[in-house]
């Protein structure tokens, strides 16, 4: 007999689910699809009960639009890291779920980024196909922090562990941030770094959301400051097992300080003493591309003497092919153009 699937309605009975699964995480958590939903996606947690509650389940994120007034829809339905299941029966009847939750909203693709290989095994059963449009970068490293503290930082590349010392020994201090000029600081590093690296960034009310969203419990700004010039910063997010490092910027100036390592540093201990076993860098380069633009911030993250990481990636199902090649296809080449033009902008400069 096939698994019922159901809506969820509780939040906290959802919550408690993915805190307590192997594999949940902040994209999965009832904070993240509800941040979601001010950026124009809906969010439905479909799920498997059992005696005591949720067993098994998938927050699926749906988006469409029209593409003429009174036209057809295009859309994505999109499951990030999910489902969370161990069975494959409730795995096949939440991904079901998801596909008819799709044609009932007219998206054109769904788009399921699973974590882990059994249930991308049975992605494929159900129809799904490899793409190379992840979302979320794949590849990614986790630093253990079941250790002692001092064997931590004793487990770091002699360099890191120098640098980490170096900037405290030149007087960087890190702070969690707690009020506007905390923020407004974070945001002045990340459109910084955006301009040294090339990068698109969200509008600020958007990491302001996802600060506010998590903070103070699931989540923190740290800044690296010496003298009260802010120098690094980053963004740190806590579900489950796993506190993640989202967004993190730098300063131009004062390089020779190290700070990144120290906020890095103050980030790693915050996550261990919050209890998560693991702290995850969030986004490694791809070995087999040297024109990573990931390169860079891949060397640093390997300082921390991580655990390589490899999620399956995407998995599509179209369901219908012309809508399907404008939202994908069509928008990876606009995406591809507008790269090109700014690349040209750059070198002219």
């Amino acid at each position: 007999m096939s698994a019922q699937v159901s809506s969820v309605v509780c939040q906290a009975g959802w919550d408690e689910f993915v805190a307590e699964h192997r594999d949940g995480g902040f994209l999965q958590s009832w904070h993240w699809g509800d941040l979601k939903q001010r950026y124009g996606w809906r969010a439905t947690r479909l799920a498997v009960h059992g005696k005591r509650g949720v067993v098994a389940g998938a927050q699926v994120l749906v988006r469409t639009r029209d593409i003429w007034p009174g036209g057809p829809p295009v859309g994505l339905t999109y499951v990030p890291r999910g489902p969370l299941t161990d069975v494959q029966d409730d795995a096949v009847a939440i991904v079901h779920a998801a596909v008819e939750l799709a044609r009932d909203s007219g998206a054109s693709v769904v788009r399921v980024e699973p974590p882990n290989t059994a249930t991308a095994r049975t992605l494929e059963r159900c129809g799904f196909t490899a793409s190379d449009q992840f979302v979320q970068i794949p590849r990614t490293a986790m630093v253990d922090l079941t250790v002692p503290e001092s064997d931590l930082l004793t487990s770091f590349k002699a360099k890191m562990r120098y640098n980490i010392h170096l900037a405290r020994r030149r007087g960087v201090e890190v702070n969690i941030g707690a009020d506007d000029t905390d923020f407004d600081a974070f945001m002045r590093l990340v459109e910084i770094t955006s301009r040294r690296e090339g990068f698109a960034i969200h509008d600020p009310a958007y990491y302001r959301d996802v600060w506010q969203t998590f903070q103070p419990d699931n989540g923190a700004l740290f800044i690296a400051h010496l003298d009260g010039r802010a120098l690094a910063a980053l963004l740190v997010i806590g579900v489950g097992e796993t506190a993640a490092y989202v967004f993190g910027a730098s300063s131009n100036t004062n390089r020779n300080l190290m700070a990144p390592h120290a906020a890095q540093w103050a980030a790693i201990r915050w996550a261990k003493e919050r209890g998560f076993a693991q702290y995850d860098l969030w986004g490694m380069a791809d070995s087999r591309d040297p024109d990573d633009p990931m390169a860079g911030v891949h060397r640093f993250k390997l300082g921390f003497n991580p655990q390589p990481v490899m999620y399956p990636g995407a998995f599509d199902l179209v369901l219908h092919p012309v809508r399907a090649w404008l939202l994908t296809r069509g928008a990876l080449h606009a995406r591809k153009a507008i790269h090109s033009l700014r690349a040209g902008r750059r070198a002219a400069a």
